[in-house]
């Protein structure tokens, strides 16, 4: 039921004409990363606030008006950006987001979510589909420290907890935010990457988180460790590693809990939420279920292509790099500033 949700064609570039491209182009071919060399910027730790003794990284480039009068002037926000499961601060789709944002006078702040990045090392309980507490600890340091304007951006896993967020009942100082490719329900994605249709992306996960517990990034108790080691499935990871290691019951408690589809209507925040029609990883079942005309604070985008948190369209006068995501997302916030 999607008849409530306009959907975009890209037309991007022929040879970018496949969900399995656009989602890896830019992974394999990373757009340069200027913002620890061309901006200033500087590093900030924060200890977390509950007792795992965990810090984390965060990437800050100031606004540019602030060491370069001729730039331009900074229009008083700070852009908040979480990356997707197991990406990082330096994640392409954040690093050409936050220079595009810098180049439109935002001052800019990228989180590398528990373990991940240059966060290796400084974590040990690591991050889930859920983890909202730590972003209520970095929206509030932006708050107390830079701006109590503040925008908020979250990719793929980082798009659910968002949605959650800010569908919890809590006190949320952003004033609008945008969640791109989020999974929704989580069980529903997690037996689509479980599925033939999802095999690279599984094993590349698995691997990844597998390859923190041997290095030591992750800490769990050994018998939890075995079992993430054998894990074949995400579903069998999720059941036998994340729910234990962050106390719930099982996979299906903690999809439960966690999928922001359970969030979504209790939003009062103004936000965007993008999903591709081709998506890999996160099949569009889920999206085009939603009432969406019944939650007024979200605007939902579904295009036809993009493939997951790729989104990249023929280069045009209005979109001359043909990201197409960057584009409207800035233009999104732009409004309503």
């Amino acid at each position: 039921m999607d008849g409530n949700t306009e959907v975009i064609n890209l037309h991007p570039p022929k040879f970018l004409n496949n969900n399995h491209v656009q989602t890896i182009f830019t992974t394999i071919f990373p757009p340069t990363n200027n913002l620890k060399t061309k901006y200033d910027s500087d590093v900030l730790i924060l200890r977390t606030k509950d007792e795992s003794g965990d810090f984390l990284w965060l990437d800050h480039n100031p606004p540019l008006s602030k060491s370069n009068k001729k730039a331009i002037s900074w229009n008083g926000y700070y852009i908040i950006l979480f990356h997707g499961m197991e990406g990082s601060a330096d994640s392409h789709y954040v690093v050409s987001l936050a220079e595009a944002a810098l180049l439109q006078g935002y001052g800019v702040i990228r989180v590398n979510q528990r373990g991940c990045g240059r966060g290796e090392g400084l974590s040990k309980k690591g991050y889930n589909a859920g983890k909202t507490d730590d972003v209520a600890q970095i929206e509030n340091y932006v708050y107390n420290n830079f701006s109590k304007k503040i925008i908020l951006c979250g990719f793929s896993l980082s798009a659910n907890i968002l949605l959650k967020y800010f569908g919890e009942k809590r006190t949320v100082r952003s004033k609008f935010f945008s969640a791109v490719s989020p999974p929704l329900d989580l069980k529903r994605a997690c037996e689509h990457i479980d599925s033939q249709a999802g095999i690279f992306y599984r094993k590349v996960f698995l691997d990844s988180f597998k390859d923190k517990f041997k290095r030591g990034i992750l800490s769990a108790p050994d018998s939890i460790k075995e079992h993430a080691y054998k894990a074949k499935t995400m579903f069998d990871f999720d059941d036998m590693v994340t729910a234990p290691l962050f106390g719930y019951k099982g996979a299906l408690d903690y999809y439960r809990t966690n999928s922001s589809i359970h969030y979504i209507h209790k939003i009062k925040a103004k936000g965007i939420v993008i999903h591709a029609k081709d998506d890999p990883l996160i099949p569009p079942d889920t999206f085009r279920s939603v009432h969406w005309r019944k939650i007024p604070s979200l605007t939902p985008i579904l295009t036809e292509t993009g493939g997951h948190v790729g989104f990249i369209t023929r280069k045009t006068e209005e979109i001359p790099d043909g990201k197409w995501l960057n584009f409207i997302l800035l233009q999104f916030f732009k409004k309503l500033i």
